[in-house]
């Protein structure tokens, strides 16, 4: 299954429009994990050689960041066998995103299966597919067909031959114990943009699952005040689990919808905004559906997020715009508009990937060339 299949016409010919040459390539990124899969040290529990210590003993083989020294990256592997292999077992197809996690190395559980082929048995070697019929693994049966697709939770397909491989990490004592936080590095990069100090009052402002909020708590060494909303209570419950388990003391948590921001009448020294969008730049994409028409819809409710970040942000406060999607309305347009309401541009303390399109100053991490997700960061002051 090519690029033909994978994004629908219009959003190819919206890639080809805005990136030319490059956006076969691009495509093609998008369709596998990252090269480089990045953990963040919590330096409030432990230091980078410390963990890569311990991570080394419980089997994997852990690489510096040379960008960050809280990040650490392990390697893919794979592809482990081509596009056109057949092996001809036995099949079970599963969801979307249980495909995509089992397309990097997961284990495949009984809620993400959708069919099973009959005649399955515990013990079997089976082929995994997702629902468009593309191969995503082999692996050994743990329930018969049946089960498969009757049970609610337990073990369906041990994986043993994912189409590319990369480290589990959560069932480490290491991941128990809070000592490092599974982030992608340009997720990093914005925190650091954002340069949080403890005299600051900062909001992130769709904070779940808490991954940059973590972050700013360990940059500022759990001191200082972070206030992190969202407006899912179920993801703020998970979100208060993961700051326990990273021993994090100095965020304050809010169920709301962040466009209602300016009604808590706060003024902030710096605002993380890392808008809900298209999510276009997230890999591996086995295949997407999103067209110009949700890129378009996105990025004017993403102007209600930005207005209320202007407005509860001080004089001379700081806003570190982000997004994990790879559109031009989305990103270079929406900080045009930022710019209309009387922000500035800031430089970024750290750059490291590609400036914006038509625009200086702003970053943008491509898939295919800096081996990471898609990712936007753009740093404003309010003047």
């Amino acid at each position: 299954m090519g690029y033909e299949e994978a994004f629908p016409a219009e959003l190819r010919e919206y890639y080809r429009k805005l990136f030319g040459s490059e956006a076969e390539e691009i495509m093609a990124s998008l369709r596998t994990p990252v090269e480089k899969y990045y953990i963040r040290v919590n330096t409030l529990k432990t230091s980078r050689s410390e963990l890569m210590r311990r991570l080394r003993r419980e089997g994997l083989k852990p690489k510096r960041s040379p960008y960050l020294e809280e990040g650490i990256y392990f390697e893919r592997e794979g592809p482990n066998f081509d596009d056109d292999y057949d092996p001809g077992l036995k099949k079970v197809v599963a969801n979307k995103f249980a495909s995509e996690s089992v397309y990097q190395g997961a284990m495949l559980y009984a809620p993400g299966v959708l069919k099973a082929d009959k005649g399955i048995k515990p013990g079997d070697e089976v082929e995994i597919r997702d629902p468009r019929g593309l191969l995503v693994g082999i692996g050994i049966a743990r329930m018969s067909g049946k089960e498969m697709i009757t049970a609610t939770r337990g073990l369906a397909v041990e994986v043993t031959l994912p189409k590319f491989k990369l480290p589990s990490l959560s069932e480490l004592e290491s991941f128990k114990e809070g000592l490092f936080y599974a982030q992608s590095l340009p997720s990093m990069v914005a925190s650091r943009v954002l340069e949080p100090s403890e005299e600051d009052l900062i909001i992130d402002m769709a904070a779940a699952p808490g991954g940059k909020t973590s972050h700013i708590a360990q940059l500022m060494q759990n001191r200082g005040e972070i206030i992190a909303i969202d407006k899912s209570r179920n993801r703020l419950r998970k979100m208060e689990e993961e700051l326990k388990r990273l021993g994090v003391k100095n965020v304050r948590l809010i169920h709301m919808d962040a466009r209602k921001l300016p009604e808590l009448g706060i003024e902030a020294d710096k605002i993380l905004l890392d808008a809900p969008c298209t999510a276009l730049g997230i890999r591996p994409k086995l295949w997407e559906t999103r067209t110009p028409k949700d890129i378009e819809a996105t990025a004017r409710y993403q102007r209600a997020f930005i207005w209320a970040a202007i407005k509860s942000l001080r004089k001379g406060g700081t806003l570190v715009y982000s997004t994990c999607t790879i559109s031009y309305e989305e990103n270079e347009a929406n900080v045009k508009y930022m710019l209309q309401k009387g922000l500035k541009l800031e430089e970024q303390s750290v750059f490291i990937a590609s400036h914006g399109i038509d625009m200086e100053g702003v970053q943008r991490f491509y898939p295919n060339r800096h081996l990471t997700q898609g990712f936007f960061i753009a740093k404003l002051r309010k003047v």
